[in-house]
């Protein structure tokens, strides 16, 4: 049985694609990461890459791949997506997926199920979402970055290899952590605050959180061969 996208669905994924840039080469990725007490914790995304043995669908024009691990129990999963007052996210209605009780160990066989089967979102205070859709955040913070300059090398900050970490929350709380080419750095007190303030500009970010960490230590060879071209390094 085939794994498919509702209508809903399948529009969004859709929209992220074209803001990404992405190629026709790009799949939707879809598996299971382990389970808790809601049913399965799964795994949803974005990407251009494709294992050898991946199984395949095609749904409403997008490409679908599955590891053969997951499969057997994503058979006949459709994966919806809403945006109402209940919350926005892509939800995955499987019919081999039952929740069990909170605190309890499997139930014993011939046991009814504390849960019929069914649509089954993330767990509570996550959302299937983030995996994909914070794709498309982490590109507009990186664009936003990249409009930083250091004051004594003439490459922005993220070409220049000072930004080690940008997490983004299933609330849309992003964390940077960032460090400066030297401890002694001049801007030190100054530019991780113009980070934070460029971060929480871009649209659909809640809050920006920036870290100045020093380990491990920057040196000339986190440039990307962007910033090597501009100073002449090649």
């Amino acid at each position: 049985m085939a794994i498919t996208l509702a209508d809903a669905a399948a529009v969004e994924v859709k929209r992220i694609l074209t803001d990404q840039g992405m190629s026709a080469q790009a799949v939707l990725r879809v598996g299971i990461k382990g389970r808790n007490a809601q049913g399965f914790n799964y795994v949803l995304d974005l990407t251009e890459v494709r294992q050898d043995d991946d199984v395949i669908f095609n749904s409403q024009g997008i490409i679908i791949a599955c590891d053969p691990q997951s499969l057997p129990s994503l058979e006949g999963t459709e994966i919806l997506y809403r945006d109402d007052t209940s919350g926005r996210g892509f939800v995955f209605k499987n019919p081999n997926s039952v929740a069990l009780p909170v605190n309890s160990a499997p139930p014993t066989p011939g046991a009814a199920p504390s849960k019929a089967a069914g649509e089954i979102a993330a767990p509570p205070g996550t959302e299937i979402i983030a995996s994909i859709e914070n794709q498309a955040l982490e590109a507009d913070i990186i664009e936003k970055i990249r409009t930083i300059f250091d004051p004594e090398i003439p490459v922005n900050i993220y070409d220049l290899g000072l930004i080690y970490r940008i997490e983004i929350s299933a609330d849309k709380d992003v964390v940077v952590d960032m460090t400066l080419t030297a401890p002694g750095c001049p801007v030190a007190g100054t530019m991780p605050p113009q980070v934070q303030e460029a971060v929480a500009s871009v649209a659909g970010i809640k809050s920006a959180k920036v870290n100045l960490v020093w380990e491990p230590a920057w040196s000339k060879d986190r440039m990307s061969e962007v910033a090597q071209l501009q100073l002449g390094m090649f």
